[in-house]
């Protein structure tokens, strides 16, 4: 049996937006874990694609109350996810079987060690400072393939003391994960968790 993803109204909504925006990035799937009344989502702003692929891994991530306890871990289809979502349908997560590479390594559950705060408006110029890098290196009338290498090797560079990079300011921006508050960016494992007010963005 599937288990259910099962959400209020409001959170649905919220799911909806960041889907939209998410949508441009990645690869079109999206992982869902729950083990109690809240599930995590989670898609790849960009993603490492093997042992030799060196650009990194960024994921941003958003956490919702569910109506009722549930279990589960499993990857869906974005577009699929975004659509039930807007027709209030509760969402089936099929059993885990096969998954992208980046679903298959979870960044660390516990061990966070704060690395510093860094307030929004420096955030927002870290990210634009990433766009004009990205434009910088690229050719005239560069393809998509061309542009995604770009992109991946601006996005790799620690732009921040704290250790936040500039793919994660850039998707703290594209996503509008940010409010009022400083983010606050943790390390744990490798990994780099950098908290907003709507949501997280974790690179490694």
């Amino acid at each position: 049996m599937h288990a259910i993803l099962a959400l209020d109204d409001r959170s649905r909504a919220d799911l909806v937006l960041l889907l939209d925006r998410a949508a441009v990035f990645g690869d079109g799937t999206v992982r869902l874990v729950a083990d109690g009344d809240v599930a995590l989502l989670t898609t790849p702003l960009t993603a490492s694609a093997g042992l030799l692929d060196t650009g990194p891994t960024i994921l941003v991530a958003r956490a919702s109350r569910m109506r009722a306890p549930a279990r589960f871990d499993g990857v869906v289809a974005l577009a699929a996810l975004r659509d039930a979502l807007q027709q209030g349908a509760d969402i089936e997560i099929p059993d885990a079987v096969g998954r992208p590479a980046w679903a298959a390594v979870s960044p660390p559950r516990s061990g966070w060690a704060l690395a510093g705060d860094v307030e929004p408006a420096v955030v927002r110029e870290l990210a634009t400072q990433a766009a004009s890098d990205v434009e910088a290196a690229l050719p005239v009338s560069p393809g998509e393939a061309v542009r995604r290498r770009a992109e991946r090797a601006v996005w790799a560079r620690v732009v921040d003391p704290s250790g936040l990079t500039a793919g994660q300011a850039a998707a703290l921006v594209a996503m509008r994960f940010l409010g009022d508050a400083p983010v606050r960016v943790t390390e744990s494992g490798g990994w780099v968790r950098a908290s907003g007010r709507a949501g997280e963005v974790l690179a490694r």
